[in-house]
C-alpha cells in the first residue's frame, strides 16, 4: 500500500507542477495560450519522474521486489509521457478559443523526443545522466524561446513586393509632436516619435502621414488609413470619396466614444476628437454610426477596466475595444455590408472598398501590448491588433499560423484545468 502511494507521488506531483509552471509563462499575464510555455517544465517533469522512480526501482529490488522498469523501458517512457503531455493538452484544448494545433503538436513531439532520450540514458552513469539533462533542459529553452518564436515571426514578416502605400490621416497622438504632447515631452524632443502601432507597421507598409486631404495628396496612396480624423471641409470629404470610388481602398476607424488617454484639455484644438466627425461621409455611403454605451468604467481620460470589451472577431483574432459601438445601415440604398454584429462594416462605392470599425482605441498600445518599449516583439501581446491592421491594409484576409491561442476567460482557465488534473490523477493511478 505505502509503495503504491509512494508511485502515486512520484508519477502526479512533477507533471502538475509542470501543468501549473506552464501557464506562467504568458497565459496568465497576457490571455494568450503559447503550447510551448510547457516544453521546459515537462521536460523537467519527465526528468525528475524517471529519477524518482529508478529511486523506487532500487528500493523494490532491495526489498528482494522486481525491477519491472528494466522489462518495459520504452512502456513506463510512454506512460511518464502521457502523464505530463496529456493533461496540458487538455487544458490548452478546454481553454482556448480556437485549440493552438500547430503548436499543441510540437509540444507533445518535443516531449516526445526527451522521453526517448533519456528513456536511453536511464541507465547510464551519472554524469552521463546529467549532461543529458543539461543538453534538454538547454534545447527546450532554445526552442520555445527563440526558435519557434523567430519562425513565427519569419512567417509572418511580407516581402518587399508586399509593401504598400498608405497614408496615415489621424488625430490621434500617433506620432511627433501630438505623442510629444501626450507624453508631457517638449515639441523639439517629439520630433520623429513613432507609436509602438507605427513601429509594427513600418517594416509591412510605407506610411505617409498627411495633414491634408486633396486629389494630390491621395493620387500616389494604395491604401488609407483614416484613424478618428479631425473634422473634413467638404473638398476634403469630397475628394476623399472621389479617390475611393475610382477604385482606393480605405480602413475608417470611427470612434463615438474615443476613451484614449490623452492629458491634454477637451477643449485643445489638437487633441483627437471624443466622437467621430465622419457622419457626413458616412451618411452619403448609407451608414449611422450609434452612439457607444457609457459604462460606469469609462472616462475620458483613459480606459476604464469596466469599459474594455475583449471581443474576438469570426477570423479568430482577438480585440481589446474601449467605448465601441456599431454601425447601422440606413434606409434605402446602400453598399455597404454589416459584420461582427455591426462593429465592422464593409462598403463598396464604386469601383473601390472601404473597410469602417466602430471603435478606434483598440490600437492603442495599452489595449495589445505590455511592453510599448519593445512593440514589435510579439511575447508582450495582449490583442491581435497590429496583424489584424496590417491584414486589412494589404487587403488580405486575417491569418494565423496556430502556434498560440487566446485565453476564452477564466471560466474556461479554470474548468481546462480542473479537467487536465482529473485526467492527470486518472493516468497516474492507471500508470501504478
Amino acid at each position: 500500500m505505502l509503495r503504491n502511494v509512494l508511485l502515486l507521488a512520484v508519477t502526479l506531483v512533477p507533471a502538475a507542477l509542470a501543468l501549473l509552471l506552464g501557464l506562467t509563462g504568458t497565459a496568465l499575464w497576457t490571455g494568450r495560450l503559447d503550447p510551448l510555455d510547457w516544453l521546459l517544465p515537462g521536460t523537467g517533469a519527465i526528468i525528475f519522474s524517471y529519477v524518482l522512480l529508478a529511486r523506487c526501482r532500487r528500493q523494490a529490488v532491495e526489498h528482494g521486489g522486481i525491477d519491472t522498469g528494466s522489462l518495459r523501458p520504452w512502456l513506463n517512457a510512454a506512460m511518464i509521457w502521457a502523464v505530463v503531455t496529456l493533461p496540458a493538452l487538455l487544458l490548452l484544448a478546454q481553454s482556448a478559443i480556437r485549440p493552438p494545433w500547430a503548436g499543441m503538436v510540437a509540444l507533445a513531439l518535443g516531449l516526445v523526443l526527451v522521453a526517448g532520450v533519456w528513456t536511453t540514458v536511464d541507465r547510464r552513469s551519472r554524469s552521463v545522466r546529467l549532461i543529458a539533462a543539461l543538453g534538454l533542459g538547454a534545447a527546450s529553452l532554445l526552442v520555445a524561446n527563440a526558435g519557434v518564436p523567430a519562425l513565427r515571426e519569419a512567417a509572418s514578416q511580407s516581402t518587399d513586393a508586399e509593401w504598400r502605400k498608405v497614408g496615415l490621416f489621424s488625430a490621434l497622438p500617433l506620432q511627433g509632436v501630438a505623442m510629444g504632447a501626450v507624453l508631457g515631452l517638449p515639441a523639439a524632443e517629439s520630433i520623429g516619435l513613432r507609436s509602438p502601432l507605427l513601429q509594427v507597421l513600418e517594416p509591412q507598409a510605407r506610411i505617409h502621414p498627411l495633414d491634408a486631404l486633396s486629389e494630390q495628396s491621395l493620387a500616389e496612396l494604395d491604401v488609407i488609413l483614416l484613424a478618428q480624423p479631425r473634422a473634413m471641409a467638404p473638398e476634403e470629404l469630397v475628394a476623399l470619396d472621389s479617390w475611393v470610388r475610382r477604385g482606393g481602398l480605405a480602413v475608417i476607424l470611427a470612434d463615438p466614444l474615443l476613451l484614449w488617454p490623452d492629458p491634454r484639455p477637451l477643449a485643445h484644438p489638437a487633441r483627437a476628437p471624443l466622437t467621430s466627425l465622419l457622419d457626413p461621409l458616412l451618411t452619403h455611403w448609407g451608414l449611422r454610426l450609434e452612439a457607444a454605451e457609457v459604462s460606469a468604467g469609462s472616462h475620458g481620460d483613459g480606459h476604464g477596466a469596466d469599459a474594455v470589451d475583449r471581443r474576438i472577431l469570426a477570423s479568430g483574432a482577438l480585440l481589446q475595444l474601449a467605448g465601441a459601438s456599431r454601425f447601422q445601415v440606413r434606409a434605402g440604398s446602400s453598399d455597404c455590408v454589416l459584420a461582427e454584429d455591426g462593429l465592422i462594416a464593409r462598403c463598396q462605392p464604386g469601383e473601390g472598398r472601404a473597410l469602417l470599425i466602430a471603435d478606434a482605441d483598440w490600437i492603442d498600445d495599452r489595449l495589445w501590448t505590455l511592453a510599448s518599449h519593445d512593440a514589435v516583439s510579439r511575447r508582450d501581446r495582449t490583442s491581435d491588433a497590429p496583424e489584424l491592421l496590417s491584414a486589412w491594409l494589404r487587403s488580405e484576409a486575417f491569418s494565423s499560423i496556430g502556434f498560440t491561442g487566446w485565453m476564452r476567460g477564466e471560466e474556461s482557465l479554470v474548468l481546462g484545468l480542473r479537467s487536465a488534473l482529473l485526467l492527470l490523477l486518472a493516468l497516474s493511478l492507471v500508470s501504478l
